[in-house]
Order: structure tokens, then sequence, then C-alpha cells
């Protein structure tokens, strides 16, 4: 039996949350065993923040897991094999950490942090525990985004020769707020780039490697935050690629979505569904066969996947810990390059 433990029950944690019981109606060796949040009214469904994203459903046992507001507490009364950290980010490395120390295995949301050095901690102590420490990194489970890197990597279509990937949509931060503004408060979320662009840049390495460099050009609107909008381009020899992500749109309903030149085809993704327009004039969606991805929800996949590593033993290598801290450490240098009015500067490679 996996006992499992979710920490943060936002609009974020609600929506995982849902993908655990759906998971455990599936897998009779899943235990949801208790949910934790520092506000208790949020531990019985009464969290008013939305997710932006369909599917998912929405949780309908909240009454059948022990509530917890101390997650001290939660982890030493339960001690759970597994704890799904979907907090603000500033909170990642302290509560990841600690559910390490206490020998569970650790699935925490994106950005795994705002600081290398916080990755580090992160990563040394999944190394010293022995257990699985994971980051959300969603897109690595989203059907699109996995069948476009298998023709990145097969060169079915020859190679890339430009990408653009792009986010953002209306957010009511007033009547939709997170817990005490986080994301939109620089020390805490790090702002859309740290939020929302994390996706991009975590989806930009994963796809063609390490940039040379990045420019960026970004703006902050929100009077707290920082980089709210972001316009970034990547510096690889034999490519263009470039995103945009921007949190501040009006009324606009949130979207994502890229657009992939290669040799002999292009591929399009918008409005949740993916295209491509090869060379002779043909025109399909693909099918989706990737044993990655067997539903159309990432979060289920995502989630499933854990769960699969914990049984089996093997280490989750869909998303390393090295990439992950690694788009942390891209962040900082399109901040750098944003803070310079989109001068180049080198990437880590």
């Amino acid at each position: 039996m996996i006992k499992v433990a979710l920490c943060g029950i936002g609009r974020m944690g609600s929506y995982h949350l849902a993908v655990h019981e759906k998971l455990a109606a599936e897998q009779a060796d899943i235990k949801i065993v208790a949910i934790c949040d520092v506000e208790p009214h949020k531990l019985t469904g009464g969290g008013t923040a939305k997710v932006n994203l369909s599917g998912g459903g929405t949780p309908q046992h909240y009454g059948d897991y022990r509530h917890y507001t101390d997650y001290d507490e939660m982890l030493c009364a339960e001690a759970p094999d597994f704890v799904d950290v979907i907090l603000p980010t500033y909170l990642h490395c302290g509560a990841a950490v600690k559910a390490l120390e206490q020998g569970a295995h650790c699935l925490c949301e994106k950005p795994m942090a705002l600081s290398p050095a916080e990755c580090a901690r992160m990563t040394d102590a999944a190394e010293r525990s022995g257990k699985f420490l994971m980051v959300g990194h969603c897109l690595r489970f989203w059907r699109e985004y996995v069948w476009l890197k298998r023709c990145v990597e097969s060169g079915v279509y020859g190679q890339a020769r430009g990408a653009y990937f792009w986010r953002g949509g209306f957010q009511d931060h007033r009547k939709n707020p997170s817990w005490q503004d986080w994301i939109i408060t620089k020390e805490k979320g790090g702002g859309a780039l740290f939020d929302q662009h994390i996706h991009d840049i975590d989806a930009v390495r994963w796809l063609f490697g390490p940039p040379e460099a990045v420019s960026v050009r970004a703006r902050t609107v929100f009077p707290k935050s920082a980089d709210d909008i972001v316009s970034a381009a990547y510096h690889y020899g034999d490519k263009v690629v470039t995103a945009l992500d921007d949190i501040t749109y009006k009324g606009v309903p949130f979207g994502y979505g890229f657009k992939v030149n290669f040799e002999k085809a292009t591929l399009e993704y918008r409005d949740n569904v993916l295209k491509v327009y090869t060379e002779d004039g043909a025109v399909f969606t693909p099918v989706y066969d990737d044993p990655l991805t067997p539903s159309d929800d990432a979060y289920y996949n995502e989630i499933r996947y854990f769960y699969d590593c914990i049984r089996s033993g093997r280490a989750p290598d869909a998303v390393p810990l090295s990439d992950s801290a690694a788009a942390v450490s891209l962040a900082l240098k399109e901040a750098e390059s944003a803070s310079r009015g989109g001068d180049a500067v080198a990437a880590e490679q």
C-alpha cells in the first residue's frame, strides 16, 4: 500500500487531489491518508481560487482523509510513503526536504525553487534519503508536447528550424487571488517568469538542449511582482526559438501552445488541438500512443508515472532533477537579461 499525503489544497492542490482520487479508484494499492493546508476551510473544499485548466475534475472525498493545518505534525503522525507538495514556490524547498528526511518520496510542483542553492539542497536531500524527488514539469507528460519531442528526436520531418511557444491569459488576482498574492509577489512566486514562463523554459531545454545564450525583454505590471510579461529569444546556432508569456491580458481566456517549423512540416498546437502540416499539403492530428501519456490530462499522466516509479523502484528519469535545477538557473539568466534591457546573457551549459 502506498500511503499518500498532500500539502497545499489551493487551486492546483485541489486539482492534484482529484487526480489522486481518480488513481486511487483505479489502483487498489493507493491510499490517500491526509491533506494539509494552513487555511482549514480549504480542507473541506472551501477554497475560492480556481485553476485555469479544464478537465481533472473536482475532489469528491475531502471528508475521507485526516486533516492537518501543520505540515510537520502531518508528517510525524501519518508517516506517508509519498508526499505531494503543491505549495507556493518559496516554500517548495523546505517542504520537500522535510518529506524526504522523513522517508517519503516527494512530488513537488514546478518550479523546483527560486534559487540554485535551494535546488542543490533539495537534490542533496533526495540523494541522502534514497527516496525519489520529482518536480512537476507537466509538459513532459502533455500528449502534444511529447509528440513534438518524438518528432525532434526522430528527425521524421527533418531538423527543426524555428519554434515559438506561448502561454497566458486573463487572471483576476482580485476576485481569484492566490494565497497572500504569492503568484504576483516577487519574493514568493517570482512573477510570471517563474510561475508560467518556467513551463516553456523547461520545454525549450528538453526539446533542443541548453541554449548558448538568452535575450529577454520583460515588463512588470503588478506592483509587488516581477516580469509579468516575458518575451524570450533563445540562441541556438541552427534554429530560431522564442517564447512569450503574459499574465496581464484583459478578459482573454487562458491559453498556451506552440508552432514549430521543421524542414518538411510545421506543427501547430492551439486551442488544445495539434495539427501537422506537411510539405506535400497533408494536414492531420496525430494519434497519441506513447505509454507516458495514456490520458489527455497531463497531471494524471505525471502523477500516475510517479506512482509507477515508486512501485517499481525505477528513478523518475522523465524529469531529472538536474533539468529542473537548470530551468531555475536559466530563468535567473533571463531575469538578468531583462534587467539589462534585453542584452544577451550566456546560458549555463
